[in-house]
Order: structure tokens, then C-alpha cells, then sequence
């Protein structure tokens, strides 16, 4: 088969790997239909560390993605679900399978996987992609769903929806959305779905302000003193929560700032070489939740909205790009370029 092979840091590779096969019983093999880029898959590009793994360092050659829809083409003896043919989207990442926390879909489970971080869990930047745990990670794409709004339910939407959620908005709060990727655009239209009367949406890039700027919010760019922007709109008070979504140091060292007492903040972004002051945390009793969205138990709340039309998620895949053009795809997302905000491959 095809697929985009990581070598190192911005060496992304279009080339020939082996077909996956069934070695887990549990497991399906998806035909890949459509796949997209991740921020996250940036760190690895960079060669950055994620978890234990050190990628400017030398790793063995392995799929990359972990956002991809397709056609099941084979399945194990204990997969009871699916069935082949059915087209499915593909949770980002998948646990054991056995645990507790995989049983009740809970919680993230301690074992848990993203796929294309390595030879362990092939990604789906790939024509084929072998899929463990096929009852407990995948749904069926359900009538009215396009491949895009699909695609985001794998990873982009549902870490939105998560770190949303845990900021807890109450009717008529002021919320403010820290960078302006894919999901922290899908989390500016969901803070209104929640309840927030205004969300100030923060970025520097104008193309993703101006996106935001159509869903309703307050779009601010971080080099023109948002902090100012705030205090003047808000008459002083600042916002009631944050949803920080982008993990680089200087939209972490914002939130506190941008935060009144007693409010709320949500970390989703990977951070890199940042910390937060613990004494603004403990004086003005802010709220901080941080965490890694474990993405099947978004589904049942955001599929009902998408297929009813109330969520949108539309308007995020900027640039469509066949899997052939995969390198390409990675410089243009990692340089900005052309107003990107998200890409589409088709494999």
C-alpha cells in the first residue's frame, strides 16, 4: 500500500509499507477513505518529545495520523459490531480493551494509544490501517454526516467538546478560546451552544480570526494586547473561563491573566516549555483542569447535534490535497500558509 512514513523530524515520506494484517482478533482492517492533519502531529514533525518519545532522536520508520475515516475490509472473530462494508469513523486513539475503564468508556484508559505515534499503533495517513479494539473505537457514520464533520469526531471535535465542557460554562458567561486551530474553532461554536454570551477568540493568524469572527465571537489578536481588550470590554471584570487550545508558552502565560477571580480554565494544548504561576492560581482560587479528551464518549452528545444541524463544524478543512501530496500538506500546515486551517487528504 501507499502511505505517509515518518523518518524524522519534517521528513515525511509518500512511499510503498507493508499491508496491515489481522493480528489481534478484536482488530478490523479499514480501507481509508479520507484522513487529516492534527496540530498534535506537528510536535512530531518538529521533532519534538511527546509522552516518552524523543522524535528528533532516531525511531524506526512508521505510519503517521491519527484522524481518519474508511470502509471496513476485514474483520476479526471477536468483533461483534461491524461488519464489512460498514463505513466508520476511527477514534484517534484506543485503549486495552479489557480494563474497566474500556468497558464502561470512562475515562482514559492507562494503556491508551494514539495511532501514528510509532510501530506500535500504525497511523491512518495510509490507504490500509489496521484498527484494535474495532467494538470499543469506532462508530458508524450516521445518514447526514459529511466526511468532514466525520473526520473531526475522530479527534479535532471531540477534544473541543471535552475541553469545553470541563471549563463549565454557565448561561451568560464570558469565555475566552486561546488559539484558533481546528479545535479551538470548534470549541468558539460549541461555547455558545454551552451558553456563553461572549467568547473572545484569540490568534495570530487573521485567517482563523476572521473564522471565528463568523461564528459570533470577539476575534483578538495576541499581538495587539488582548489583556487590554478584555479588561475594557468586560468593564474590568475579565472572563468568567478559558479554553486554552494551543499549548505554545505564550497562550498558557495569558490565561491566568485573562481570568477573574474564582474563574475556570481548561487546558488541552500540548505544552511546550511553559508554566503556570502557581501564585496567581492559589490567591485568586482559579480553576484549572487539564487533560487528554478520551474521544467515544463525546459521540453520543455530538452526533444528535450534527445530524440535527444545531453544531456545524463547517467551514475547517481549508485545503483538500490527495495522500500523494502528504509532504506538501505538512509544510504547508506547519508554515501557515494560504490561510490553512485544517487539511483533507483522500488516500
Amino acid at each position: 500500500m501507499k502511505a505517509l512514513v515518518f523518518h524524522g523530524p519534517r521528513d515525511i515520506r509518500y512511499e510503498d509499507h507493508p499491508d496491515p494484517s489481522l493480528t489481534i482478533d478484536n482488530a478490523v482492517i479499514v480501507a481509508v477513505e479520507a484522513c487529516s492533519i492534527c496540530g498534535s502531529d506537528l510536535h512530531l514533525y518538529h521533532g519534538d518529545r511527546i509522552g516518552r518519545t524523543d522524535y528528533s532522536a532516531g525511531v524506526d520508520p512508521f505510519c503517521v495520523g491519527h484522524e481518519f475515516i474508511g470502509s471496513i475490509v476485514e474483520t476479526g472473530p471477536e468483533v461483534h459490531r461491524f461488519a464489512i462494508g460498514d463505513r466508520v469513523i476511527v477514534a484517534g486513539g484506543t485503549g486495552c480493551g479489557t480494563c474497566d475503564i474500556c468497558r464502561s468508556r470512562v475515562g482514559t484508559c492507562p494503556k491508551a494509544n494514539a495511532f501514528g505515534l510509532s510501530t506500535d499503533l500504525h497511523g491512518g495517513q495510509a490507504e490500509y490501517v489496521q484498527v484494535p479494539n474495532a467494538d470499543l473505537s469506532m462508530t458508524k457514520i450516521p445518514d447526514g454526516l459529511d466526511d468532514e464533520q466525520a473526520l473531526l469526531l475522530t479527534d479535532a471535535l471531540a477534544t473541543a467538546h471535552f475541553g469545553i465542557t470541563r471549563c463549565e460554562i454557565g448561561l451568560g458567561d464570558i469565555v475566552a478560546v486561546v488559539g484558533l486551530g481546528p479545535i479551538g474553532l470548534c470549541g468558539v461554536e460549541l461555547a455558545f451552544l454551552q451558553g456563553a454570551s461572549t467568547v473572545f477568540a484569540i490568534d495570530p493568524v487573521p485567517g482563523r480570526r476572521a473564522h471565528a469572527e463568523s461564528l459570533g465571537a470577539i476575534a483578538l489578536d495576541p499581538a495587539d494586547s488582548p489583556l487590554d481588550a478584555i479588561r475594557a470590554h468586560t468593564a474590568g471584570a475579565m472572563t468568567h473561563r478559558v479554553f486554552e487550545a494551543s499549548g505554545a508558552a505564550s497562550a498558557v502565560e495569558l490565561v491566568p491573566r485573562i481570568l477573574r477571580h474564582g474563574g475556570t480554565a481548561s487546558f488541552i494544548g500540548l505544552p511546550q516549555g511553559t508554566t503556570l504561576p502557581m501564585n496567581q492560581l492559589m490567591y485568586r482560587n482559579l480553576t484549572v483542569r487539564a487533560g487528554i479528551a478520551s474521544i467515544t464518549p463525546t459521540w453520543p452528545e455530538l452526533l444528535p447535534l450534527l445530524t440535527s444541524g444545531r453544531l456545524k463544524a463547517a467551514g475547517l478543512f481549508s485545503h483538500h490535497l490527495p495522500l500523494s501530496e502528504g509532504a506538501e500538506g505538512y509544510r504547508i500546515f506547519d508554515a501557515r500558509e494560504d490561510d490553512v486551517v485544517k487539511i483533507l487528504f483522500r488516500a
